[in-house]
């Protein structure tokens, strides 16, 4: 069985050869986890509105473990400015995509204006430790677990890397160290996953070994980061603004270059996409495999389209 001592330990040691002293901290256990490593100079928690779930969270933590905990707290005029900057950055439409990256670009832009350029994230924890809520279905099988996480970890992209570069600051994610991801990968899926108060939870072993730490923090279940920010309460905003005749005739609109809308939310992000990049059909005519819901590249080896967010996604042989 692994050592808490050894995960703490190759965990402190990331931590260390980065060098950074700043932390987007949502509250959720891998951030948290971080905190407790870190102890950092410098905490931001970006969320949609006061009342999101992850600023209770954060504020725990960063009362306990951060020098200073700064709150970048935005509401729907700000939100719209960024969907408009991670569409650009990114080339998609996918609100999730959109709504996750709006919470990192918020804390990033707010760290970067606080005098910081080197920020660590929680970033790759719910890969290496099956944290994704998906994964619960093959807790009782892990060798089927095992097989599910190393087809992960040829697929993991993280958004804040990116628009790190785009906004001339460094991303550090400890849990993606080189060091630290063998020996994550060398965790038997068995241990990645357990039982606790009579439900079984994934990234176990990271909760029982910080637990003494963060107490009753590290069996916080885990929340996608669009819910955690509320960045998902968007679409209200967006819902108000489009009419059910306006929906069918854009919808329709998009049809005809090839685009399956599903919503006004995605009719939103579609018609900025469109105002900067031309129908993903155009640009996909070297490519073997196309998705069914928009005509922009795929790959057999995802389930989702980076580009519309179509899940699940049936790669179509062009």
């Amino acid at each position: 069985m692994t050592s808490c001592d050894d995960l703490a330990g190759r965990l402190a040691a990331s931590v260390r050869r980065s060098g950074v002293d700043a932390l987007l901290l949502s509250g959720g256990l891998d951030s948290a986890i971080l905190a407790t490593v870190m102890r950092p100079a410098y905490c931001v928690t970006a969320a949609f509105g006061k009342d999101a779930p992850d600023l209770a969270f954060a504020r725990q933590v960063a009362g306990k473990y951060c020098a200073r905990h700064a709150e970048e707290v935005f509401g729907e005029e700000e939100m719209a400015d960024m969907v408009e900057t991670v569409i650009k950055v990114f080339k998609t439409f996918d609100p999730i995509e959109i709504r996750n990256s709006c919470v990192a670009l918020a804390g990033l832009q707010r760290a970067k204006a606080d005098g910081f350029a080197r920020v660590a994230t929680g970033d790759g924890s719910d890969e290496l430790f099956a944290g994704y809520n998906y994964l619960s279905r093959y807790y009782r099988d892990t060798q089927r677990l095992e097989l599910e996480l190393q087809r992960l970890w040829g697929v993991m992209h993280f958004s804040s890397r990116t628009l790190g570069r785009h906004l001339g600051m460094e991303v550090v994610a400890p849990f993606l160290d080189d060091e630290f991801t063998e020996f994550a990968k060398s965790v038997p899926a068995s241990e990645k996953v357990g039982e606790h108060g009579s439900q079984m939870w994934g990234k176990f072993i990271l909760r029982r070994c910080f637990e003494a730490e963060l107490g009753e923090l590290a069996w916080r279940p885990k929340m996608a980061q669009e819910q955690g920010a509320s960045t998902d309460l968007f679409c209200n905003f967006i819902e108000q603004r489009i009419d059910g005749g306006t929906y069918a005739n854009r919808s329709k609109t998009a049809a005809s270059e090839g685009v399956e809308i599903r919503s006004k939310e995605h009719l939103n992000y579609y018609a900025i996409f469109r105002s900067y990049f031309p129908p993903p059909k155009e640009e996909s005519g070297n490519c073997e495999f196309v998705c069914q819901g928009c005509r922009a590249c795929a790959s057999k080896d995802r389930w989702f389209c980076r580009t519309c967010g179509a899940f699940p996604m049936t790669p179509v042989l062009l």
